[in-house]
Order: structure tokens, then C-alpha cells, then sequence
């Protein structure tokens, strides 16, 4: 099962007696093990980088159309378990930290709008909680869940900005990790190419935060070890 296979916008009307709840242990089809990896955008970086490999992406949409990504990877895609951090009976051990992308789950913005990933099991008009407060939206949806899909939506032009430049710039690179046998491989910006730009582009990579937002990138790598002992041990 995919998640976002089956999308929908809010509304308040056909929603009115929608509930949801997060199934927690009992889910079918837990969205913590579904994905290796999230696209992240660029004021999430200096956090994550701390928890997990951030890398560039470079995929193609539904369309056929080349999207230029930062993503963050949560496992090895040949990693059955998940999340590296999700725990058995406990859950997620990040909490305040994970990525927009799982905080605003099963909701997000479509088209400027409110949406539903009904993929979620979690949706029901018997049990959880009302998505709706009269004619309003529950407050604890709105400031627990959209805010972060709002702030997905709002750094998505700067994080591209970021990483046009990069590219415009000559600074990504393919990358490669190998540990006890097993071998990743990534983009990533070349720190080497970085030090040997003109004072000008190093200058204006500064000025827009951008040369913190490389370094976050570049150290992250390191957790790309993490996730292969992961993998390996199990």
C-alpha cells in the first residue's frame, strides 16, 4: 500500500461526522513503515541532520517532470523495520523533531487546500476524534497537524531556490557510503568545489544562510552508518 493512494480534499460537509485517531501498535499499515525516505525543506535541515542522512533527490513525478528533492532517509530501502526510530510499543522516539512531512500525517495541503490521505486506517465516523468543531476545524488538528503542511508549502520555493543553485553553482556530486559490505550511494555537495567558488558566490551562499544549510548536509552523511548497522543486524 502507497501512501497518498487515495486522496481527498476536506469537506464540511461529506466530513461532517468524519473522526480520526492514530492507531498507534494496532495500525494495519503503519505510515512509520512504509517510507525510506521524506522530502524535506530547507528550515527543517539543521534538525534532521542530526537524526538522519539529508540528501539531494533528483526524481521524476507522475507527470514526467524532474524534481530536484532534499530528502531525508529514514532506513535502508532493503530494511523491513521501519523507521529508525520507531520503537515497538512506545512509537515514534523523535517527537518534536521529526519531519513536517510525518508531523502533518494524514493531513496536508492540496491545490491550496485541506486534504486527506484516507490510505490512513485511522479515519472513521464511529471512533477517535471530530475533525470538526461546528462549522470550524478542530483546533487540535489545525495546530498540531496543518501548520506543518502549511510550512511544507511555504518553504518549497525556497528550497529549490537552494537547490537550483546548487546545481547552477557545479556543487553536487555523486556520493558513496560502503560499511561492512554494504554500499549507498547519493548526491551531495562537493565541499572541495565549495571552497575553490569565486569570494563572490561564497559571499552570497552566506548571505542567504545557505553555507550552514551545507555543512548541516555534509555532516548528516554520517548517520548513513546508523542505518546500515541497522540493517545489518537485523
Amino acid at each position: 500500500m502507497r501512501l497518498f493512494s487515495n486522496t481527498i480534499l476536506l469537506d464540511p460537509e461529506e466530513h461532517k461526522n468524519l473522526k480520526w485517531q492514530c492507531l498507534k501498535g494496532n495500525c494495519p499499515q503503519s505510515c512509520c513503515l512504509i517510507p525510506d525516505r521524506t522530502f524535506v525543506v530547507l528550515e527543517e535541515v539543521l534538525s534532521l541532520s542530526r537524526h538522519f542522512p539529508v540528501v539531494i533527490n533528483i526524481e521524476v513525478d507522475e507527470g514526467g517532470k524532474e524534481q530536484r528533492l532534499l530528502c531525508a532517509y529514514f532506513r535502508l530501502r532493503e530494511d523491513n523495520k521501519g523507521c529508525i526510530y520507531l520503537k515497538d510499543g512506545v512509537g515514534c522516539l523523535l517527537e518534536g523533531e521529526k519531519p513536517y512531512t510525518c508531523r502533518q500525517y494524514p493531513f496536508f495541503i492540496k491545490g491550496g487546500y485541506l486534504a486527506l490521505d484516507l490510505t490512513c486506517p485511522g479515519f472513521s465516523e464511529v471512533e477517535g476524534e471530530a475533525l470538526w468543531e461546528g462549522q470550524l476545524v478542530n483546533s487540535r488538528f489545525e495546530r498540531d497537524f496543518y501548520i506543518y503542511s502549511l510550512r511544507l508549502e511555504e518553504g518549497k520555493a525556497q528550497t529549490e531556490d537552494f537547490l537550483d543553485l546548487l546545481f547552477d553553482l557545479g556543487l553536487v556530486v555523486g556520493g558513496r557510503v560502503s560499511y561492512e559490505g554494504v554500499e549507498v550511494s547519493f548526491n551531495m555537495v562537493d565541499e572541495k568545489r565549495l571552497f575553490e567558488l569565486p569570494e563572490n558566490a561564497l559571499k552570497e551562499l552566506s548571505k542567504r544562510g545557505y553555507i550552514r544549510i551545507i555543512y548541516a548536509h555534509l555532516n548528516s552523511l554520517q548517520n548513513w552508518e546508523r542505518l546500515i548497522k541497522r540493517y545489518i543486524s537485523g
